[in-house]
């Protein structure tokens, strides 16, 4: 399907809508806390919306994995239900972060051990997250090229350039101008705008998607996935189609979620951008629901997909699909293109348009997102510790921070250009990430909930996982050179033999062994070492140090860590929820609670039935049309619940900003730090 003027008016009306928010919000920016985080005053709503949608790389690496594994892997990741509950209702990580006031993670590292610990932490964070960014410009470039149809290369007074070169740099030049024009005011309001718009157009879709392919034919096509009978693409105890995404893939992430919560900085302005802790806590309930229709939606597109290009029937439609693929050449953009032309070639004009807007409204939010994160991060926790002062001015700091970002989609737009791609996007993110992440976790959940943690532990928590991490990229990339060393030196070693394409260890599993080790030097050296006692109160601003503003419902209504009181147990206690809560926000904790447990109550079942006897094909072609059928009706009056929230906060945010007051101090610098965990 060709795009035509009405599909190209989308677009343009999409712009040019983000361009004058963009103007219009960046009048609001008058200190360095307004550009870091709103002034912490985003609402639940507007964090919900704004803050947790994918980037276009974000759906084309779900595309592509489902696309190569079908349903099993949504089976495995109920496993994980529980603890995203756990994480969600008790506020793990969130709520003591952002009682610490920290604008940016290692802030909060220089309170509670060291400024030299905050640079080196703030080092590493900043070069795992530009590594990792650096393919998303590639991605989202390829992507926009293939699916407008644009020609691959063109000739500019006499030289030929590549297309996707020229998309890369107009997409990043759009949202690295929202990023540096009103920093996170301009980036949460139109990253509201357009999660809405993505809200709205996933359910579109999804009613689309059911209405025009059949369940027995997504079906019926994804049967031929698993045609060799040794694997299923709709049973998950047939076995997993794709190695690099079986159950263990599920497994690790299930333990990295709680390890590394809030560890990842892509987004850190949104981390403390809440109006009270009370406000980001709630969030991550309601992002629970908000993703419902968007997730069901991401997973129907590569299931019809593989039908279309499978099943005989849709042969004449397949054929210029296929065509299309086969003349791209690279195996790696194969597939990650594979799911956005079959798009291309079978939605409607209208609804081409629409989708068209979906990839730029993902491509522009994340990215404005990232380069902002990456860029203030380089000059809050990297160049600040080393002037070891403050900027003369906030003039001069926001210039600093406007520059640096400017810096990271420069970055991002020559690294698309020169990395070579290979394999998976995940494993790719696995890996990069795990320089940083890798010992992240156990320094931060340590510092905010152990006083004895010191600041040797974390020293050696987080080289440890970095020297993991770091050591597994590079040795998947030199793979092929160093195997051929290895060889000459043993010829005979069987292993070597066997892994002649690929590093045995995949991106995942080098992610948990540097999760494993550095948690085990965290605790270690914290016990073995001289005996510290951090002051957690002050860090947390409890108590004696408490802030005014941050409180919810009066005197008694900060929440408090329960410490040994025998008061009976109840299942409002062991949600977390205390007076901070009204009746409406009870609802939503146990509603979410009920939803979620339900279903893993429902995957606990599976197994222990089919541990018994194995279910049939049959049965679970019923149950995925089922969970997709009810996600679809919940999810639609979830989307219009949380859309009308997030306009109310959102006008709410532009009211406050108005009458706030701005304290020149508050700029992530640490002007009384007592090292009193050395």
């Amino acid at each position: 399907m060709n795009f035509t003027a009405l599909d190209y008016s989308f677009l343009a009306i999409v712009l040019m809508v983000l361009l004058g928010i963009t103007v219009y919000s960046r009048r609001y920016v008058r200190g360095v806390t307004d550009f870091l985080a709103a002034d912490r005053l985003a609402g639940r709503y507007l964090l919900t919306v704004a803050g947790g949608f994918y980037g276009t790389v974000g759906l084309v690496a779900n595309w592509e994995m489902i696309y190569a594994t079908g349903l099993p892997p949504q089976w495995w990741g109920m496993m994980n239900l529980p603890i995203g509950l756990f994480l969600a209702l008790t506020g793990f990580i969130v709520y003591r972060f952002r009682q610490t006031r920290a604008l940016t993670l290692a802030q909060f590292f220089e309170e509670r051990y060291s400024r030299r610990f905050r640079c080196y932490a703030g080092i590493l964070c900043w070069a795992s997250g530009i590594l990792n960014f650096g393919v998303f410009p590639f991605v989202t470039g390829n992507l926009i090229v293939f699916f407008l149809g644009l020609p691959p290369e063109f000739v500019f007074l006499g030289v030929t350039l590549k297309t996707f070169w020229v998309t890369m740099f107009c997409y990043l030049a759009f949202a690295t101008y929202i990023a540096c024009a009103g920093g996170q005011i301009t980036i949460m309001i139109t990253d509201f705008l357009q999660g809405a718009m993505l809200m709205l157009i996933f359910a579109v879709l999804v009613i689309y998607l059911l209405g025009i392919y059949s369940w027995e034919e997504i079906v019926s096509g994804l049967m031929l996935g698993g045609a060799d009978g040794e694997s299923s693409m709709i049973n998950p105890f047939a076995g997993s189609s794709n190695k690099d995404f079986d159950i263990w893939y599920f497994l690790i992430g299930l333990f990295g979620a709680i390890y590394n919560t809030r560890s990842w900085q892509g987004n850190s302005g949104y981390n403390a951008a809440a109006r009270t802790p009370h406000e980001a806590v709630v969030a991550g309930v309601i992002g629970n629901w908000r993703m419902i229709v968007s997730t069901i939606c991401i997973i129907l597109i590569p299931l019809a997909a593989f039908a279309v290009l499978h099943l005989p029937e849709y042969a004449a439609t397949a054929e210029p699909i296929r065509n299309a693929i086969d003349n791209l050449g690279d195996p790696v953009l194969k597939t990650q293109m594979t799911v956005p032309l079959f798009l291309k070639y079978t939605l409607p004009s209208g609804l081409l348009g629409l989708f068209a807007a979906v990839i730029f409204g993902c491509a522009i939010s994340c990215d404005d997102t990232y380069v902002h994160a990456w860029g203030s991060i380089f000059i809050q926790d990297v160049v600040l510790p080393i002037r070891k002062r403050p900027f003369k001015t906030p003039g001069n700091h926001l210039l600093a921070l406007r520059l640096s970002i400017v810096g990271v989609a420069l970055f991002g737009f020559i690294f698309s250009i020169l990395f070579p791609m290979k394999g998976y996007i995940f494993m790719f993110f696995a890996l990069t990430g795990a320089i940083y992440l890798g010992g992240a976790g156990a320094v931060i959940i340590g510092g905010l909930y152990w006083k004895r943690g010191t600041t040797a532990a974390a020293w050696c928590a987080l080289s440890v996982g970095t020297a993991i991490g770091f050591g597994g990229i590079c040795i998947q990339q030199a793979w092929p050179a160093l195997l051929g060393s290895l060889m000459r030196s043993w010829p005979d070693w069987e292993i070597l033999q066997s892994f002649p394409e690929e590093f045995p260890v995949n991106g995942q599993w080098i992610y948990f062994y540097a999760m494993i080790a550095s948690t085990v030097c965290y605790i270690a050296v914290s016990l073995l070492g001289p005996r510290r006692v951090f002051n957690l109160d002050r860090l947390l601003h409890r108590g004696q140090y408490v802030v005014a503003a941050d409180q919810v419902g009066g005197a008694g209504g900060n929440r408090q860590d329960v410490r040994g009181d025998k008061e009976r147990f109840s299942l409002k206690r062991f949600l977390g929820i205390t007076s901070e809560f009204t009746r409406f926000e009870r609802f939503i904790f146990y509603g979410t609670f009920a939803w979620l447990m339900g279903w893993w109550l429902v995957f606990v079942a599976g197994v222990a039935v089919n541990f018994i006897q194995p279910l049939s094909d049959r049965f679970w072609s019923g149950f995925w049309y089922v969970y997709i059928l009810l996600s679809v009706g919940l999810g639609i009056l979830c989307t219009i619940w949380i859309f009308a929230g997030g306009l109310r906060d959102a006008l709410q945010l532009f009211r406050d900003l108005r009458t706030s007051r701005n304290d020149c101090r508050d700029d992530g610098f640490v002007r009384q730090n007592e090292e009193s965990a050395e």
